[in-house]
């Protein structure tokens, strides 16, 4: 098996000597070429993994290894890595030019010469030739965001590191940077790593994501995987625009499958549908995604029945906020239908991609 270009082992950090951990046996592996995200809300230790990565943290257990070589000791400067930071960190007093050319006057190494052929060279990848002369203070947060980047491939690095690099930068231009991102990383073949809170911005760009919460990995798979087999509650929660809808139920052993009862409805699921070596009881949490929905004019088999408060609309879409009791719930619908008058919707989830969720140890219980 070939060996990962990163492969983090059994990694732990505290700030207090142990007393409490922001990052607690983290283990991942990572391949030539992955494009991966961090994903995970404020505090999940994301940002400390991608610190740690670096060099600027040294992890208080475990081991970091980069082509095979433990790094934990190794400093910054000495990783080949590039580094872009939320805040693009550049040199107020410095042109562009000078921005992007600092850290290669810090490799004694290169002549005058090979360091303007290098800057001219990201310039032209990065599409900004035209801003070498100017100041900071003159671009736009887009093209500061692309002097960023070229600072950190000038060295050409072996792995190129994003702080939640699109964090400051307007809806419509995130879209923009964010595809151009997309498209240098497939480019250049670079190993990259993006920490991020935006799970769109997860799904659309990587190869590869870590859900992280309270300092562990929750699940590390491709987008698609993610966003249809959840393994816990808590990814599946987080994952997905607009987020699942999650209906308690309780099941029922039947000659043809599961019957789960809820407050809404009955929904039958299929017996092979059920891993019931996971099911600790017969009380379940059933997740649907909001476009996981046929919405029926009557309460008919596997239908269940929604008190709607509200509908939005969303262009080719409406979206219907409902309530199962005290739960809110939503559901996608295409504008051919509209059901806004209606005080109560019928919804029939699809049972073929519903998640089943046991609702002591929050794990997916469902097969697909």
């Amino acid at each position: 098996m070939k060996e990962p270009v990163i492969r983090l082992e059994n990694i732990s950090k505290s700030y207090d000597g142990g007393a409490t951990y922001v990052i607690k046996d983290l283990n991942i592996s990572i391949s030539k070429g992955d494009f991966v995200a961090l994903l995970g809300p404020s505090g999940c230790g994301k940002s400390t993994t991608l610190m740690m990565l670096c060099g600027l943290y040294r992890p208080t257990t475990g081991n970091i290894y980069f082509n095979g070589k433990i790094v934990n000791d190794v400093m910054p400067k000495d990783r080949n890595i590039g580094m872009v930071f939320q805040s693009y960190a550049l040199y107020p007093n410095m042109n562009v030019f000078e921005n992007i050319a600092f850290p290669l006057k810090q490799m004694k190494s290169l002549k005058k010469t090979e360091i303007q052929e290098r800057i001219q060279e990201v310039a032209e990848i990065v599409k900004i030739p035209e801003l070498l002369k100017r100041m900071p203070a003159q671009l736009s947060g887009g093209q500061q965001q692309r002097v960023a980047m070229c600072r950190a491939l000038v060295k050409k690095p072996d792995i190129l590191l994003l702080d939640e690099p699109m964090s400051n930068l307007d809806a419509r231009l995130k879209l923009e940077v964010r595809d151009e991102i997309k498209k240098l990383q497939a480019q250049l073949g670079l190993t990259t790593i993006i920490v991020t809170h935006d799970q769109e911005e997860a799904m659309a760009i990587s190869s590869h994501i870590a859900v992280m919460d309270n300092g562990r990995i929750e699940q590390y798979s491709d987008p698609e995987v993610l966003y249809n087999h959840p393994e816990n509650l808590f990814v599946a929660s987080f994952v997905g625009t607009p987020p699942m809808n999650f209906i308690n139920g309780t099941l029922e052993k039947k000659d043809d499958g599961y019957l789960c009862t809820t407050e809404s409805g009955n929904v039958m699921i299929p017996e092979n549908r059920i891993n019931t070596a996971l099911l600790s009881s017969n009380q379940v949490i059933l997740g649907i995604r909001p476009d996981q929905f046929n919405l029926m004019d009557s309460m008919e088999k596997d239908t269940l029945r929604f008190d709607l408060s509200y509908m939005e609309h969303l262009g080719k879409e409406n979206l219907y906020k409902c309530y199962s009791g005290d739960v809110g719930v939503r559901v996608l619908a295409p504008t051919t239908v509209n059901f806004s008058d209606n005080k109560q919707l019928y919804a029939r989830p699809v049972v073929e991609t519903l998640g089943v969720f046991d609702k002591l140890s929050n794990n997916n219980i469902s097969v697909h």
